[in-house]
């Protein structure tokens, strides 16, 4: 059985993607695709210039049609300052729709240090999205490991606001779940979206 993936897009914005046409019209290409089912987007809250797709597929995107690629790829250089990032992403919680229509999305990247035992790492990130889940404010959590890399993780949290979530960092339970977590990890960090869907 296929195994669903996000692929996450990172697009870096010059002057045109505000009043260009290209983000919405590649959205409708991508639609057509083969093995779609939806798409998430939005900016930054922190960085506005940096937006965000999340496109569920039913299985790791094949290549699609060329000429629809290739226009896709086009369309988009013209509104980016630099290269698009991508990443596949299988969410062990399939499909995170609450945490994308939520008022707020929490999006988490990590990636465990060498020495870290992947399973260890596993329970450690369970318990602390455990924690997070029951705290007032929270719509609901996913997480799941970058495809093609052993020990790089994406999180995602479904938030009512950003005060909700500033309020459980200052908790006890907060510290005690991410403590644990952030000794595991070499690198880490996080950005909030306001996420819309097409």
């Amino acid at each position: 059985m296929a195994t669903p993936v996000t692929e996450v897009l990172t697009l870096t914005s010059n002057e045109l993607m505000s009043t260009s046409d290209n983000p919405r019209e590649c959205a409708e290409i991508i639609k057509n695709f083969s093995g779609f089912q939806r798409l998430f987007w939005g900016n930054r809250v922190q960085e506005p210039g940096v937006y965000q797709w999340f496109i569920d597929w039913d299985e790791r995107p094949k290549q699609a049609d060329p000429e629809a690629s290739k226009t896709v790829e086009e369309k988009l250089r013209e509104v980016v300052s630099q290269p698009p990032e991508r990443k596949l992403v299988a969410f062990k919680t399939f499909p995170h729709t609450h945490c994308f229509t939520a008022p707020i999305t929490e999006v988490i990247y990590a990636t465990a240090k060498p020495d870290t035992d992947l399973e260890e790492f596993k329970k450690v990130v369970d318990v602390s999205l455990q924690a997070t889940e029951v705290f007032k404010g929270c719509y609901g959590t996913s997480w799941g490991y970058v495809l093609d890399t052993e020990r790089e993780v994406m999180m995602v949290v479904g938030w009512e606001s950003i005060e909700d979530h500033v309020s459980f960092t200052k908790t006890e339970e907060f510290r005690v779940t991410t403590d644990p977590f952030l000794e595991l990890v070499s690198k880490s960090g996080f950005y909030y979206m306001k996420a819309h869907s097409s």
